[in-house]
């Protein structure tokens, strides 16, 4: 024999909705009987008035029947809203795992999307250092370098012979120089400073918690020529503006060997 139809609620409770409409609609069909036949017994009787005072007692049962099935009604709509108040629960918790989910998900995606982008421009930059190249002194990548801090050096040596007496905060000296130095090797510097400056960039106004990871990687790249080199043009019109607090900010010139300096108090215009 297979079992009763029943409902089943979300948190597991089973409701047997059809042995009550049973017993409710028994219920009824007997009252009506019984009215029925009290009615044509009274009817017969030669005295009807004093034959239904004898059922008041059973008026009042009736009447507390009643009264009981409304409270029976008033508790079963209770239980009613109990259960839809633990549904309601139970799926706005659901709904608060899916968004817990949803969140991770997205940030997993905005973390790969950015790492994707970051590694990218690294390699490009990269790519910008291999192609670098002297060809009157047969120097490629970041071997030039090297001969970029010497030539800026030497304008610097040449300045200061020729009787320049510049003041150790003179940031317009400095900058005279290195633009002088910049113009003549422009084709080869502009890539490089604009590939590293949004790099940096990237990484400074993306959503990642980890700046610094990113930041230093972009660091390890560095030789100390290169360092030498950005330390100058970050003193310059060329990057003092928007380049040297994110150099500052991130610490970019952390491994800056400042015993190669062109002056040692050169530091403290930093």
């Amino acid at each position: 024999m297979n079992a009763a139809p029943s409902q089943t609620d979300i948190g597991g409770r089973t409701k047997q909705s059809g042995p009550a409409l049973a017993v409710v609609v028994t219920g009824i069909v007997c009252v009506f009987v019984l009215w029925g036949v009290l009615g044509l017994i009274a009817f017969v009787q030669p005295k009807p008035g004093e034959f239904g005072d004898m059922f008041g007692a059973a008026n009042a049962l009736f009447s507390g029947l009643a009264f009981a099935g409304l409270i029976y009604a008033i508790w079963l709509q209770r239980l009613e809203l109990q259960l839809q108040r633990e549904e309601l629960v139970a799926t706005r918790a659901e709904l608060r795992g899916q968004k817990e989910q949803l969140e991770a998900q997205n940030r997993t995606l905005r973390k790969q999307s950015f790492e994707n982008t970051f590694y990218q421009l690294l390699r490009l930059h990269n790519d910008i250092v291999n192609a670098i190249a002297l060809n009157r002194v047969t120097l490629r990548g970041r071997d030039c370098f090297q001969y970029f801090f010497n030539e800026l050096q030497n304008d610097w040596a040449n300045r200061m012979r020729g009787g320049a007496q510049p003041s150790l905060a003179s940031l317009h000296f400095l900058n005279e120089i290195y633009m002088g130095f910049y113009r003549g090797y422009e084709s080869q510097l502009g890539h490089y400073f604009r590939s590293l400056y949004n790099t940096v960039k990237l990484v400074h106004d993306s959503e990642m918690e980890d700046k610094r990871l990113y930041t230093n990687l972009v660091r390890a790249q560095l030789s100390s020529y290169e360092l030498l080199v950005l330390f100058y043009n970050s003193l310059s019109e060329m990057g003092r503006e928007k380049f040297k607090p994110l150099i500052v900010e991130y610490d970019l010139l952390k491994h800056l060997p400042r015993d190669k300096l062109f002056d040692p108090n050169h530091a403290s215009l930093y």
